[in-house]
C-alpha cells in the first residue's frame, strides 16, 4: 500500500476513534498497562515472590460501581425491571446496584455499548485485580493494602450492614472507588462453565480477610444477591 493510501485510511479512521474517545463516560479512568504478577508464598523462606507472566493491555475502567440511579436510567430506556429491591431500599439513587444477575450486568454493557458506539464489558478478573492494586504487583504498599479499618474500604466492620454510597469512601491511587468491599463486582467468565462465574472484592458484609485484592468467590450466574454489583470496563480496541 502506498503512502498516500495509508494517509486516507488513517484520515478516515481519526474521526471514528476520536468520536469514540469523546464518547466515553466522564466516570471511565484510563489504566496504562503492565506486566500482571503472581504472588507465591514461599513456606521455606517465608517470603511471598511474585512471578510475572504477562501483559495486561491499557484499559479504562469505571471509576465507581454501577449506581441505582445508573442502573434505573437502563431500565427506563430499555423496559427492562428494576431487580428486587434490598432490605435498606432504592431510596439513595448513589449506592451500587444490588440484586443483579451475572446476565444483567451484562445486559447493562450491551446497553451502555449501544448508547457509546463503543464496546463496553465487565472486567476480567486481571483487570480488575491490576486496577484494585494500581499496576503495584512489587511492594505492599498500595491502599488495599493497608489496614483496616480505614477510609477507602466498607466491610463488616464500619459498614451498619449496608453498602455506601459509591463515592463515599476514598478513592484508590488510580481514582477508583471501592474495588475492595462495599459490594462483590461481577467479573466476566473465563471458562466455559455455563452456570457459575466469579465476584471480587468482597461486600459490606465481610470480614478484613475477605475484602482483599485476592478475595474472590464463584457463584451461580442465576445468583441475585444483596451484596453483588458490578462496574464496566472499556478495552483498548
Amino acid at each position: 500500500m502506498n503512502t498516500y493510501k495509508k494517509l486516507l485510511m488513517i484520515l478516515a479512521i481519526l474521526p471514528m476513534a476520536l468520536h469514540a474517545q469523546n464518547n466515553l463516560p466522564v466516570d471511565m479512568v484510563y489504566v496504562e498497562g503492565g506486566l500482571f504478577g503472581t504472588q507465591v508464598y514461599d513456606s521455606i523462606t517465608n517470603i511471598t515472590k511474585t512471578y510475572f507472566s504477562h501483559d495486561i493491555p491499557s484499559f479504562r475502567i469505571g471509576s465507581t460501581e454501577v449506581s441505582v440511579q445508573d442502573f434505573k436510567q437502563f431500565c427506563k430506556e430499555t423496559g427492562r425491571k428494576m431487580p428486587p429491591e434490598p432490605d435498606w431500599g432504592w431510596k439513595d439513587p448513589k449506592r451500587p446496584i444490588v440484586n443483579v444477575t451475572y446476565a444483567d450486568a451484562l445486559a447493562y454493557c450491551n446497553w451502555l455499548s449501544n448508547k457509546h458506539g463503543i464496546l463496553f464489558t465487565l472486567p476480567t478478573r486481571e483487570q480488575w485485580e491490576y486496577a484494585a492494586r494500581a499496576g503495584n504487583f512489587d511492594t505492599p504498599d498500595f491502599i488495599y493494602n493497608q489496614k483496616l479499618p480505614n477510609s477507602y474500604v466498607v466491610y463488616t466492620g464500619n459498614s451498619k450492614e449496608k453498602p455506601d454510597c459509591v463515592t463515599c469512601m476514598q478513592p484508590n491511587e488510580l481514582g477508583l472507588y471501592a474495588l475492595c468491599g462495599n459490594v462483590w463486582e461481577w467479573v466476566l467468565a473465563e471458562t466455559k462453565d455455563q452456570e457459575k462465574t466469579t465476584a471480587v472484592g468482597g461486600s459490606y458484609f465481610e470480614t478484613a480477610e475477605h475484602v482483599r485484592v485476592s478475595s474472590n468467590r464463584n457463584y451461580s450466574k442465576d445468583l441475585r444477591k444483596q451484596d453483588i454489583g458490578f462496574r464496566v470496563v472499556v478495552n483498548p480496541n
